[in-house]
């Protein structure tokens, strides 16, 4: 099974749902995945790429408007900022544009062996990058040492460079990829029990959290066996 962008977003699209405003939810106004916490912070970050290009704003034609390089792609009614009336304008097809670009393409998913690229894949949209990544690390290691005849150990830092690559390819050329993803499931599981447990007023989202994980499971078992 090739890593394959339609197919994994097929998984989370449907996990992600429509608009909701779930106070219990720290990203706010969320819209097919996209939350108006995550969309702010990728214009901030945007914006200080910007800025360390043209050291300031002052004097910017664009400043303010929907031309500006830093809102531009989130402003999504053309009003020249990034607020809750964007996240509710959002369409599918814009949902799976911008995770696409910060979180499939961003990770090099593609460069991944199938399970574990779809199984990264929604973790990220659901926990971040850094996190999924690291849970990723987590369960390439454990897999490693325990199975493989030359394993060296890679850092869990959450950033997806070569060595994980490598130990990601290492694993699937001993047909250990699909365990390695079931594992990755597992400890993302793990920690949303932990999450419930220090932050209450976040269990109301576990049995949702877990009934996702099983479901992911079986879609990664169901693409294999096509």
């Amino acid at each position: 099974m090739k890593a394959d962008f339609a197919q994994a977003h097929e998984f989370t699209a449907h996990w992600e749902g429509g608009l909701s405003d779930n106070p219990a939810d720290p990203g706010g106004l969320t819209n097919h995945g996209i939350s108006l916490r995550w969309v702010q912070s990728l214009v901030g970050l945007a914006r200080k790429e910007c800025l360390a290009v043209a050291r300031s704003c002052d004097g910017c034609p664009d400043k303010n408007s929907p031309r500006c390089r830093a809102v531009q792609e989130y402003d999504l009614d053309m009003d020249g900022d990034v607020d809750a009336d964007d996240i509710r304008r959002c369409t599918k097809a814009e949902a799976a544009r911008l995770f696409k670009k910060h979180f499939w393409d961003a990770l090099h998913c593609q460069k991944l062996p199938a399970p574990l690229a779809l199984v990264l894949y929604d973790s990220a949209v659901n926990l971040g990058a850094p996190r999924a990544t690291s849970l990723l690390q987590q369960s390439c290691n454990a897999v490693g040492e325990a199975l493989l005849d030359n394993f060296t150990p890679i850092a869990e830092d959450g950033c997806l460079g070569m060595r994980t690559r490598e130990l990601a390819q290492a694993l699937d050329e001993a047909n250990l990829a699909s365990y390695t993803a079931r594992r990755l499931v597992h400890l993302r599981e793990k920690f949303y029990q932990r999450l419930a447990s220090s932050r209450p007023s976040m269990s109301v989202f576990l049995q949702g959290w877990r009934k996702r994980c099983h479901a992911l499971l079986d879609y990664v078992a169901q693409k294999e066996r096509e």
